[in-house]
């Protein structure tokens, strides 16, 4: 009888193989860490694919600035009908290009993992950098344009202002806009970029959409921080609670603050 203790124990699968030097290397690496040679991506899509993708994105992106530069720059239509009508416009584009490309964008819709501990923490950390951010902007309109920029002002007039500002200010960018640029928009810039290259990106490219240069500052970590929560989490809900809570206690603090001077 073979005797069974000298029988070798079974191999380890190793990992991938550098297709360059041969040495063993993580299933995640896109570049070999003995050599630096690139490793092929087996999820990469093909040329065509990222053509069009590059497509998508150049036209979700453009819709979207043409509309906000519309609203920006001309007079006509900075009225609350207008005001309106474009967040609406702005709603159907990212729901549009959501929904197009269902297949890769479904999954965002899970809530992998929920935190309620975490989703808590998230949304303190927006309600504080929301009053931090809100002073600042006002602070820097009125040293550089002596000027006071209101959201309320497109409100004002009607009798429930003050729920159209939270609405239209808080409750559908929070939504909508986390649709757009972290679930479409980041979702196709991961087929044709690296997850930080997509990002940073998506991070810009969101910032730029808003067209305020004032705003950069800020706009840019916040779509920084945005985007990593979603490659993160893998789910845009962490970041529509968030851009919620921002929005949102911006909302509050300039409700605070004008019932504050007619008060006094």
């Amino acid at each position: 009888m073979d005797d069974l203790s000298l029988s070798p124990e079974p191999e380890t699968p190793a990992g991938p193989h550098c297709i360059n030097c041969d040495q063993t290397i993580s299933a995640e690496s896109r570049f070999c860490n003995h050599c630096g040679f690139a490793q092929p991506d087996h999820n990469a899509i093909s040329n065509d694919e990222k053509l069009i993708a590059i497509k998508q994105i150049a036209l979700f992106f453009l819709i979207d600035t043409v509309i906000c530069c519309l609203a920006t720059f001309i007079d006509f239509f900075k009225t609350l009908t207008w005001s309106v009508t474009i967040d609406i416009t702005m709603a159907v584009s990212a729901v549009t290009f959501f929904l197009y490309n269902w297949q890769s964008t479904k999954v965002l819709l899970k809530w992998p993992g929920f935190s309620v501990i975490k989703l808590i923490a998230f949304c303190a950390v927006a309600a504080v950098g929301s009053i931090i951010v809100s002073f600042l902007v006002r602070w820097l309109n009125q040293s550089l344009f002596s000027k006071e920029f209101s959201y309320y002002s497109f409100y004002a007039r009607h009798h429930y202002g003050e729920a159209l500002m939270i609405f239209f200010v808080a409750v559908m960018p929070a939504l909508f806009e986390e649709l757009g640029f972290r679930g479409f928009l980041l979702q196709k810039l991961l087929q044709v970029a690296d997850k930080k290259q997509a990002i940073f990106i998506s991070a810009f490219m969101f910032a730029i959409m808003h067209i305020s240069f004032i705003s950069l500052f800020w706009l840019i970590p916040f779509g920084l921080l945005l985007a990593y929560v979603r490659v993160k989490e893998n789910t845009i809900w962490y970041g529509v609670f968030i851009h919620f809570c921002f929005n949102f206690t911006s909302c509050l603090s300039e409700i605070y603050r004008l019932h504050h001077i007619y008060h006094y």
